[in-house]
């Protein structure tokens, strides 16, 4: 009998515990479902906020900038007053095509409309006076007092629908018979009616409305709806979520609350509750979920371990401490299957012992400073190094510190890449020098040849040609016949040799463009900087290109600029040289222009051409060597396409910049940007100065 009275008593306990369990696991999952609606009311508040800044920014854009439109046209006839219809229509015709949301204006010299458009559907409107409408006086005096366009509505129009209206007050835009500084004197009234559901539809109001209570009120200074722009719903005892934004005719008010009020609950009220009631089947589920984590953790670790073993590269992972937790059999080899490199071990012990054995070289000798240095770049983060074995290897050491502090390396065997990369630079300086040697030695022949060419241009200016033109004209009999032929030949001569001449002059223009690339490749293209004018490098090369640029019909404007900078005068002449070139190869008509001018503490050139234009996905890649903009170029216009990369390279030493615009078919703009030094750009500014002061 006693032991049935502990049994009951037992249960009893057991009943009143899990009662009492159940009580406070019921009170618990209350109080989340009180503190889980109020976070659920902040996040859907916080949305609809969101949501409605969002609109109301898209409102405040569209209405600024209708009414921008409005200024603009309000501008035009402000500065013609006298504006007939035709002309008006012909204007408001344009500027309703462009903003087809517009259904008429209206223009109230003197705030009697006169002027409308569509002027056949809109003739009723014509003599209205403002002065005489008590329903829209006040709005057209607010707009005429504040001299800012404002918006009213929306209204029902005659031909159907609903239209908004802005209006914007006009001013003369010349008016001699105000005194300076005395307020423009008012002309009249411009209003303009766009389409209400336009107007609705682009900012998204309809999709908006789907989902929100939504309403948009124009307010008084006191606080009071004025009128309604959008919706018409009454948020009393709701607590809306409210927007202001002001305009300069007015504040609007914007409230909004979901569809049909706020709710009383969260979405799945009661499947949350249910949910909770399965809390305690829960429990057993949980304890079976335990186990299925340590499984699949212990099924996870064993993958991370097969996987890391399958790495060609040698994986370790240290912790924050930086012991050892994982390493692979090739992070063993690396360190020669050392009995130190196991879990356990530290940085420190597995680095020491390799330098023990002799696996780091770079050490020998050094071993305490090596080692202190390694371990400062290790502890900074991010260490990347190269590491050459005593076998010859190299082996690329790069370790991550991850967030909880943990290290994970990898250990690259990079031999056979540095071995490649050692022959292509090799490879790449061979190439390199052989076109430097190459170039000159083509340059010292063609160099002579020239000469010899240029003498032979001239050859009737020798001894031996006037000797034998002498000759000639000492007989009678041969002057007649002989002397005609002699000076048909020199002149023929001077003709092929000009030719020659020209063409060895194109060829030398190559060679050199090879040679300074060559130099530019090696680093070795020498700047001599030093203080020079600079209209001793605008004029001497305005007054070299000109007879060529004239020549092909094209006309040359040169604007120097008196100053003195900093630079290699010769480089800088070979930049313009190439960029006038090009602009006159590229250029069948007009004006090629060279300016100059300083500002601040940069000297800008500046080449622009009236040419063929370059593609704007181009314009970047014309710098590029070798590069030229389709394959037609070369044969078309010659050159080797290393010209502008010569030129942006003689940029660059100069602590300066080479840039190019271009229109296709207009013409192309090249920008070469200087600096200059301080005291020179001083100097230079106090010059600019002066002759303003003359000026």
């Amino acid at each position: 009998m006693k032991m049935i009275r502990n049994t009951l008593s037992q249960r009893a306990k057991r009943i009143c515990v899990l009662l009492i369990l159940a009580g406070v696991v019921l009170g618990f999952g209350h109080r989340i479902e009180t503190l889980s609606y109020q976070t659920y009311m902040q996040d859907l508040e916080l949305e609809t906020t969101l949501e409605l800044i969002e609109v109301r920014e898209r409102i405040r854009t569209d209405i600024f900038d209708q009414i921008l439109k409005l200024r603009e046209l309000a501008t035009i006839i402000s500065e013609n007053p006298d504006i007939s219809q035709a002309e008006f229509s012909a204007r408001a015709t344009e500027f309703m095509a462009k903003n087809p949301d517009v259904i008429n204006l209206a223009v109230a010299p003197n705030l009697v409309v006169s002027i409308v458009h569509p002027y056949e559907a809109n003739q009723s409107v014509l003599g209205l006076d403002y002065r005489k409408n008590p329903a829209q006086l006040p709005k057209v005096e607010q707009a005429m007092q504040s001299g800012e366009g404002l918006v009213t509505g929306p209204v029902d129009l005659v031909q159907g629908g609903r239209g908004l209206i802005l209006r914007h007050p006009v001013f003369y835009a010349n008016d001699t018979t105000q005194g300076a500084g005395a307020p423009a004197r008012p002309w009249g009234l411009l209003s303009m009616v766009i389409d209400y559901n336009a107007f609705l539809t682009r900012l998204n109001i309809p999709e908006l409305s789907e989902n929100y209570d939504l309403a948009i009120r124009e307010m008084t200074a006191d606080g009071e709806v004025e009128q309604t722009i959008v919706g018409d719903f009454d948020f009393t005892g709701t607590d809306p979520i409210s927007l202001d934004f002001s305009f300069a005719f007015g504040v609007w008010e914007m409230a909004a609350t979901t569809k049909g009020g706020w709710p009383d609950h969260r979405p799945d009220f009661w499947l949350h509750w249910l949910l909770r009631l399965q809390g305690a089947a829960g429990v057993v589920i949980f304890a079976w979920y335990i186990m299925r984590l340590t499984d699949n953790r212990k099924l996870a670790e064993e993958r991370l371990r097969t996987g890391v073993e399958a790495l060609d590269h040698g994986f370790v992972m240290y912790d924050p401490k930086g012991i050892l937790v994982l390493c692979n059999e090739k992070y063993r080899e690396i360190h020669d299957y050392s009995e130190v490199v196991k879990p356990g071990s530290t940085y420190e012990k597995i680095v020491r012992d390799s330098i023990r054995r002799g696996l780091v070289p770079d050490a020998i000798g050094k071993e305490e400073e090596w080692i202190r240095v390694w371990l400062e770049k290790r502890e900074n983060g991010a260490f990347e190094t190269e590491q050459r074995m005593p076998d010859g290897r190299i082996i690329r050491t790069s370790d991550r510190r991850m967030e909880d502090g943990s290290v994970v390396g990898l250990r690259i065997d990079v031999t056979d890449l540095k071995r490649a990369l050692l022959t292509a630079e090799d490879a790449n300086k061979a190439k390199t020098d052989f076109m430097g040697v190459l170039s000159h030695e083509l340059r010292t022949p063609l160099t002579v040849i020239l000469g010899h060419v240029r003498l032979a241009r001239h050859f009737d200016r020798t001894p031996a040609a006037r000797d034998l033109g002498a000759a000639i004209d000492a007989d009678p009999q041969t002057r007649e016949t002989l002397a005609p032929k002699f000076a048909a030949t020199l002149s023929k001569l001077g003709d092929i040799m000009q030719t020659v001449e020209r063409s060895g002059n194109h060829l030398l223009t190559l060679i050199n463009e090879v040679l300074d690339f060559a130099k530019i490749d090696a680093g070795s293209l020498s700047i001599t900087m030093e203080p020079v004018k600079i209209d001793d490098i605008v004029a001497p090369t305005a007054d070299q290109l000109r007879p060529m640029i004239e020549d092909k019909g094209l006309e040359l404007k040169v604007k120097s600029a008196s100053g003195v900078m900093l630079a290699d005068g010769k480089r800088i002449q070979q930049v313009l040289i190439n960029l006038l070139s090009n602009a006159t190869k590229f250029s069948d008509q007009g004006t090629i222009s060279l300016t100059c001018r300083i500002r601040g503490e940069v000297v800008e050139f500046r080449v622009t051409d009236s040419g063929i234009g370059i593609p704007e996905n181009e314009l970047e890649r014309v710098f590029e060597p070798f590069h030229q903009v389709d394959s037609t170029a070369t044969r078309r216009f010659g050159g080797t396409g290393l010209g502008l990369a010569i030129s942006r390279d003689i940029a660059t030493a100069h602590g300066g910049s080479l840039v190019a615009t271009s229109v296709m078919g207009k013409g192309s703009s090249f920008l070469l940007t200087l600096p200059l030094p301080p005291a020179i750009a001083v100097a230079a500014a106090a010059a600019e100065t002066r002759e303003v002061e003359d000026a």
